[in-house]
């Protein structure tokens, strides 16, 4: 393969983040890339169409996202819109034969999320979500270290992602807050992230319970104000179909937090714990450390740890937020490479996790455990 073709559909601060990668991807992984093409960027906003593709470096701007999933001369399409049009735009791609790669959570329900896995499967083309925090070297080493038997049979995921950007009261009203188009608020936008890496360590969550609170009820948009219609703290407790327990906490309007994604997972001989706003370092613990020396100590990750060697190799040089972009493209440039459609994080493995988010905001609404579906 000698080149790949990329379009992407929506603009403003995901299409930063995910140009910037794509730019990105030949530097660090050459020789080991196809030549990366930044063909066509669409946004209903024509001016906001043009100048993301202008700044991020896209060859054409277009107002019509049919000009990306329909066109002869592109390969890929990236969805970073809205959570209510995702399906639409990943099926039109799909049958007309494009790869997909959509932002996460995957739909605005769990219905919508079977139909593009389905839509996805039919296709034979790859599906991937960008789930960039699961796919972080740190993390990978985490799931490592759990396959490996280090810390046991697991007993608890305890996580949280935590951000402040909502905790403004003359914050403008958008789509996120109307659960009709983002289908949960912070607990499907951040909380999304941490599930997701919840499954991905200790396996599908069965059911969960939880509480959530809007402290912000309306937010204007312009001269009105608008009712907002999704949470913006959810607190859950989780049960994982291995047994095993959990929590998953997520706000954005968490005080003083601004990028907080921590978890913490226990086993029977052993523990880790992992925060992104120290996001090259895991703290680990296992029972065969000599006794008198026993107790969390700090790993660095580098070069020689999963996902990381395609970067700076010394340990203690570090990763960033741009990297975790460029590292998530690399799988899915990888899985177009060797016609792997079962490349991972998955259409399936994302509508999972849109399932336990709907029996959460079920949870939170009733005050009863519900089961997840398909777990």
């Amino acid at each position: 393969m000698q080149r790949l073709r990329f379009g992407i559909v929506g603009s403003g601060y995901m299409a930063k983040t995910h140009s910037l990668a794509l730019r990105n991807l030949e530097g660090f992984l050459w020789p080991d890339m196809p030549r990366i093409e930044m063909v066509r960027l669409a946004d209903i906003n024509a001016s906001l169409a043009q100048e993301s593709a202008r700044r991020w470096g896209w060859a054409e701007a277009t107002t019509d996202w049919k000009r990306v999933t329909r066109a002869d001369d592109i390969d890929v399409v990236v969805i970073i819109t809205p959570n209510d049009s995702h399906e639409e735009i990943a099926c039109d791609a799909f049958a007309h034969g494009k790869h997909v790669f959509c932002e996460k959570p995957l739909a605005s329900s769990a219905a919508s999320a079977r139909r593009m896995t389905e839509a996805a499967s039919r296709s034979g083309k790859v599906n991937m979500v960008n789930f960039v925090y699961r796919c972080w070297p740190a993390v990978q080493f985490a799931r490592k270290l759990v396959d490996d038997g280090e810390l046991g049979e697991l007993r608890h995921f305890e996580g949280h992602f935590f951000q402040d950007y909502a905790n403004a009261p003359d914050l403008q009203y958008a789509w996120r807050f109307d659960s009709a188009r983002a289908g949960a608020g912070a607990g499907g936008d951040l909380g999304s992230h941490i599930s997701d890496i919840a499954v991905a360590l200790v396996g599908p969550i069965a059911r969960v319970a939880a509480s959530s609170r809007t402290y912000f009820p309306q937010r204007a948009d312009g001269a009105a104000m608008r009712d907002v219609t999704v949470d913006d703290m959810m607190t859950t407790l989780v049960e994982f179909r291995s047994g095993a327990t959990g929590s998953v906490h997520s706000s954005w309007a968490a005080t003083g937090h601004k990028s907080d994604l921590a978890f913490t997972l226990i086993g029977s001989r052993g523990a880790l714990s992992f925060s992104w706003e120290r996001n090259n370092e895991i703290h680990l613990y296992t029972e065969a450390q000599q006794k008198d020396r026993s107790g969390f100590r700090r790993i660095m990750i580098g070069g020689i740890h999963p996902e990381a060697e395609p970067f700076w190799y010394a340990q203690g040089q570090g990763l960033g937020y741009g990297e975790a972009f460029v590292i998530t493209a690399r799988r899915l440039v990888e899985a177009i490479r060797k016609n792997d459609t079962s490349a991972s994080p998955s259409f399936a493995e994302a509508a999972h996790v849109n399932a336990v988010i709907e029996a959460t905001v079920k949870a939170a609404a009733t005050r009863e455990w519900q089961e997840v579906a398909g777990a």
